[in-house]
């Protein structure tokens, strides 16, 4: 059995939620609306490209990124140790709804 949710601190050190449940590109955008919807995510920045996307969001003051990239899927990224806890708090969030899928 897979687990739907992934947590991995990277060699940079940034903390990361794998969300290896829903990683296709259609998955961004039902993670975008999952995270506005539940933890009134305001997006600050859009990057979209032909394979890769980075959205910079913030929520109760905590500025993290949705990334989808067709290598690895889509993940929530935690540039601060600050935003660790949102990440976090997300990734177990999801974990929870998805374990049944």
């Amino acid at each position: 059995m897979t687990k739907s949710v992934i947590f991995i601190r990277d060699d940079n050190n940034q903390y990361r939620a794998v969300i290896d449940a829903i990683s296709d590109w259609e998955g961004f955008e039902k993670l975008i609306t999952f995270v506005q919807k539940y933890y009134s995510a305001e997006v600050l920045e859009e990057y979209d490209g032909p394979d890769a996307r980075k959205w910079i969001l913030e929520s109760n003051g905590h500025r993290f990124e949705l990334i989808h990239d067709d290598g690895y899927g889509n993940y929530f990224l935690a540039r601060t140790q600050e935003s660790e806890d949102i990440i976090r708090t997300i990734g177990k969030d999801l974990e929870e709804r998805l374990k049944n899928t």
